[in-house]
């Protein structure tokens, strides 16, 4: 059976002189033709090379003196109090360094935290007209329409920006009078934040503003509710407006939905009772319970994940027992969207009001991250603070140095002072101290006590003594044998 080849294929004629199974000769190999190593085997020679630099920088580090205590009685044979003050200061600094690392972890801890405070903003509604019938200069007495032909319209701007707590009392009336009077920068011009500070705009607190017409009295051509959400990568704001026709006063209900992060929900009543709060966020809720559960002894004894539902808890999740895993999920129907602040104004459009208008301004609560957290974050990151380590560490080991320097001093002066109190016995201790740490060194070392073996338990002898024992059966036969193999 022939199969069929396709038009495509080409038939490439195969080289003369040898056969394909023919064995290749040595010869020159052309220059280029080197195999690479595998990326797999060089980064495992690379890791290899790098055990081997940790290594001995781990030895080196173990070479280092590290000890940075004063010797034992130094102070006996030192002028001055200056061993003690060194002592006292050791113990501050180690009181200090105590001190230190406890306030790292606390500020470690405390930046992975959510941190929040509340802060006060401050709302202007305001509105202006145009074209009102008031506003009209006269009419034409030879026109036969006695109407202007234009509409009257008012245009309405909402503004906030945040208020210093500390220093504007938000009831004091001549504070509000000073805020009316300032000139609150539009989206196009905003005002410059102090230097290192960024100033949270009137946008970045609501992710929507409603504005509710009192339906009795809106028009029928124009909508009864005017509505901005917050679009991603929009730019952010401090005020603002919408423009309608109208000629007549109007209520309206500016609604305000809070843009939190991490997003707050209005609790259920029964999770309420629990928590003891009427809105929290997600995790906030679930540290909630265990700390009620913890509070309330109710985790079961040997299978730490179950929990008995007491009857508070059996409002909230409908069983009486529940695993911590599945709390987060049955928590759910428990979080509410919260309600939107609802605040009420009144469009004026008369000229009684116009002739000298008014703000109206509310003060309200909003949420923001705590200042102390960036500084906190910022102390962490301090690019000065590894210098500063390297720098501690160099004097560390400087005055390691100095220390095993003193010891060394120390070891001399006890060495020469015990030959000068008593020279012969000294030499004579120093002599037998050195010969006996020489035959440990040659291995000539025989026995395990003194040199002479004048000790009681060497003139006992029989199978119970020293001399019955195997380790000194092991010694005579290894000494013969010796000797026998010096005499060959």
């Amino acid at each position: 059976m022939n199969p069929t080849m396709h038009n495509a294929y080409r038939q490439y004629p195969q080289a003369q002189g040898r056969s394909p199974a023919a064995a290749r000769r040595p010869g020159p190999v052309p220059v280029g033709s080197h195999t690479q190593p595998h990326p797999s085997i060089v980064s495992q020679q690379q890791a290899q090379r790098n055990v081997h630099v940790e290594h001995q920088l781990a030895q080196r580090r173990s070479k280092k003196p590290n000890d940075r205590n004063m010797p034992e009685g130094l102070e006996e044979v030192t002028i001055g109090d200056g061993v003690q003050q060194y002592k006292e200061l050791r113990d501050v600094e180690r009181q200090l360094d105590y001190a230190m690392m406890r306030k790292r972890l606390e500020i470690g801890d405390s930046i992975h935290r959510i941190n929040k405070r509340q802060r006060t903003m401050r709302l202007w509604i305001s509105n202006t007209v145009e074209n009102q019938p008031w506003q009209e200069r006269g009419l034409d007495s030879d026109a036969f329409d006695f109407g202007t032909g234009v509409d009257g319209t008012y245009r309405v701007k909402i503004e906030g920006r945040l208020i210093d707590d500390d220093s504007e009392d938000p009831t004091n009336n001549d504070d509000e009078e000073e805020e009316q009077g300032e000139d609150i920068p539009m989206p196009e011009a905003p005002e410059k934040a102090p230097k290192g500070k960024t100033r949270k705009r009137l946008s970045q607190f609501f992710k929507a503003i409603n504005v509710e017409y009192d339906r009795s009295r809106t028009m029928s051509a124009e909508p009864s509710q005017i509505e901005w959400k917050k679009q991603p990568g929009s730019a952010e704001f401090d005020s603002i407006e919408f423009e309608r026709k109208g000629d007549e006063n109007m209520n309206v209900t500016i609604g305000l939905s809070r843009a939190d992060s991490p997003e707050r929900f209005r609790l259920s009543k029964s999770l309420s009772d629990v928590l003891d709060t009427d809105e929290d966020d997600k995790t906030g809720a679930v540290l909630g319970i265990w700390d009620y559960v913890k509070a309330m002894g109710l985790q079961e004894d040997e299978e730490k994940r179950a929990v008995r539902c007491d009857d508070r808890l059996r409002a909230i999740f409908g069983t009486d027992t529940v695993y911590f895993p599945q709390i987060p999920e049955r928590l759910i129907p428990h979080l509410l969207p919260l309600h939107p602040i609802k605040l009420p104004y009144t469009i004026r459009v008369d000229a009684a009001y116009q002739s000298s208008p008014q703000p109206t301004i509310y003060d309200i609560r909003v949420t923001v991250d705590d200042p102390l957290q960036a500084k906190m974050l910022a102390m962490t990151q301090n690019p000065e603070y590894p210098a500063t380590l390297r720098q501690i560490s160099q004097l560390d080991d400087h005055l390691a140095m100095t220390i095993q320097a003193l010891a060394q001093s120390k070891a001399k002066h006890s060495f020469y002072k015990s030959m000068q109190s008593d020279p012969v016995n000294f030499v004579k201790r120093w002599m037998s101290s050195q010969k006996r740490d020489l035959e440990v060194i040659l291995g000539e070392a025989t026995r395990g006590g003194g040199e002479d073996g004048s000790a009681p338990e060497f003139q006992r002898g029989g199978s119970e003594g020293v001399w019955g024992t195997q380790v000194v059966k092991e010694a005579v036969r290894y000494k013969l044998a010796k000797d026998m193999t010096a005499k060959r």
